[in-house]
């Protein structure tokens, strides 16, 4: 199926998919939970890809950059974020649960 796609998206896709847990997923009967489950379990993984680079965590520690993980959901409009990189560690928090409805900010 993946061959199917353009090179660039397939291996775009082929890095996503070798960073999951299928384990794990495979119990998720739900697909959108499935979806979200897999969506977030790849930006946590590009959170702490980021937080291996000297130069990244650099800018972070002088407050120059954070850098934290987000899930938006289209059908809401909502933000939720989560696994942030502070100055004062260097692997991403457990969790930094919060959400944003454009729609409250007007």
């Amino acid at each position: 199926k993946l061959e199917q796609e353009p090179s660039e998206l397939e291996q775009a896709l082929k890095n996503i998919k070798a960073g999951l847990d299928a384990g794990s997923l495979q119990h998720i009967l739900d697909p959108r939970a499935l979806d979200r489950e897999a969506v977030t379990t790849n930006v946590k993984q590009q959170v702490e890809r980021l937080a291996r680079d000297k130069r990244i965590m650099g800018k972070v520690r002088r407050r120059e950059l954070l850098v934290v993980g987000g899930f938006y959901e289209i059908s809401s409009g909502i933000v939720d974020f989560f696994h942030e990189i502070t100055s004062t560690n260097s692997l991403p928090s457990p969790g930094v649960q919060g959400c944003y409805n454009p729609d409250a900010a007007k």
